[in-house]
């Protein structure tokens, strides 16, 4: 039988010019990308059923921003004819990647080639949907579950250390999600067409001293399943919200080549071991040799499920009250102030620590202008089933027990959770996490309730693709 879903991948390559701002570090002292280690990738995967199609991107970028994710999904779906709500990009999160948007940075050195980068980003990945949706062919799905320990929980709290408050650590009795989810997508001839990989850990392994262009940890474990398995590799990233990799802020690129290989194989792994033809072994006969051989022949089984569905909703996300946006420029021109004059004459360790001022004051500025005065904001769930897939994608950082929850409340056999997906701003940390502060907590514009409307509206979206 010929399969009912159809699949097509395609690629194109992002990495930005040298040059261009690079600003994802309050403790950086650079301003300019000098180089590129990897190529940074947007992959495309475009999947159809019937009169239903989605497009899935992944996309070697710290984050879309709402705008330029918007107009990214609008140029997909002008394109291709893909629907606007059926249309999924989602970055990777590599933390050094390029600065995307002129009001992230606080410099101005390589700012200069922010809005011509990113306004061609819509563009050269509505190019890569159409380029995959012209690759449809027959195909199969299978999913299966992996392991990998390259991640931990990284709120730290010890009485000991950093006088007792929460910082970025390695926590190693924290909650952490080490499952790698995998499924793979085959033509009609069993040759791979691509593999989606979702894992939760942050790129963030080349942190403040790195002034390479990198996909950190995604990049490295793409390569590895492409050449394993075959096919193209789309990395999803999970709800790392607290979580990062076991060795982190070092800024050596051997280590994000390491620990990328460490879960590109344990993906490939399996990859390999999936067969989404479902088979059926036949006696044929003995065969006798210098012993009796039992020979057996492995026959297709029927068809896998091939159900192409998907659920696009809002969700309320409860607000805690942010600075005042008044303020909120008045410390940034602040900080920004004293940074330009202590670059001049400061030190390194100087000019890192008004560095790192300015840039949290930058962070608080986008927080103010994005929801200040409000109560609650709309954030955009969208969740995709493919045979016994769930694809969930949310924006944002939420934290790795929401991931989990969805996961394992799941109705469908295996699911997939991500945030970083369609543009949107804020961790979503547990409620617990909230008394004890720190990073990720403080900064979170969402009050405790936001979590639990993310499991809901997760589980309620895949139970509504399951029945």
């Amino acid at each position: 039988m010929v399969p009912q879903l159809r699949a097509g991948a395609a690629r194109t390559d992002i990495t930005p010019p040298v040059g261009i701002a690079h600003g994802n570090w309050g403790a950086q002292t650079h301003t300019r990308a000098t180089g590129a280690d990897l190529n940074l990738w947007a992959t495309a995967l475009v999947l159809a059923s019937g009169d239903e199609k989605v497009a899935i991107v992944d996309a070697d970028l710290c984050y879309f921003t709402p705008d330029l994710g918007k107009a990214t999904r609008e140029a997909v779906s002008s394109l291709t004819g893909i629907p606007f709500t059926n249309v999924r990009i989602s970055a990777t999160h590599t933390h050094s990647g390029p600065t995307i948007d002129e009001e992230s940075a606080w410099f101005t050195e390589g700012t200069e080639l922010i809005r011509a980068y990113a306004d061609s980003l819509p563009g050269r990945i509505a190019g890569v949907v159409w380029e995959a949706s012209n690759n449809l062919k027959p195909a199969r799905i299978a999913a299966g579950n992996g392991w990998s320990e390259i991640n931990v929980n990284r709120r730290l709290q010890r009485p000991d250390l950093y006088g007792g408050k929460v910082f970025l650590g390695r926590n190693w009795k924290g909650f952490v999600d080490r499952e790698v989810k995998v499924a793979r997508l085959d033509d009609e001839n069993e040759q791979p067409i691509a593999t989606l990989v979702n894992y939760a850990c942050h790129p963030t392994i080349m942190a403040h001293l790195n002034t390479l262009i990198t996909p950190d940890y995604p990049g490295v474990t793409k390569r590895v399943v492409e050449q394993v398995v075959g096919g193209y590799c789309l990395f999803l990233q999970g709800a790392t919200g607290n979580l990062h990799a076991i060795r982190d802020y070092v800024g050596d690129v051997k280590v994000y080549h390491w620990l990328g290989t460490l879960l590109g194989l344990e993906a490939a792994k399996v990859a390999l071991s999936l067969s989404p033809l479902p088979k059926k072994e036949r006696f044929v006969h003995v065969l006798e040799s210098g012993a009796e051989l039992g020979i057996y022949a492995d026959e297709p089984a029927g068809e896998p499920d091939s159900t192409l569905r998907i659920v696009s909703r809002e969700v309320t996300m409860p607000l805690k009250p942010v600075s005042d946006i008044a303020e909120a420029d008045a410390v940034v021109r602040q900080r920004e102030a004293e940074l330009e004059a202590i670059r001049k004459t400061g030190t390194r360790e100087e000019i890192s620590h008004a560095s790192m001022l300015a840039r949290r004051a930058r962070m608080k500025q986008r927080m103010a202008r994005t929801y200040a005065g409000q109560t609650e904001t709309k954030w955009e769930l969208q969740a995709i089933r493919v045979g016994g897939l769930g694809l969930v994608a949310v924006p944002g950082e939420p934290f790795a027990e929401i991931g989990y929850a969805v996961k394992k409340g799941s109705p469908l056999p295996h699911t997939m959770f991500s945030g970083y997906s369609h543009g949107g701003l804020g961790y979503v940390p547990m409620p617990e996490d909230y008394p004890a502060g720190g990073y990720g907590a403080d900064t979170s514009p969402f009050a405790a309730g936001a979590s639990q409307a993310l499991i809901d509206a997760s589980l309620k979206a895949l139970k509504k693709l399951a029945d």
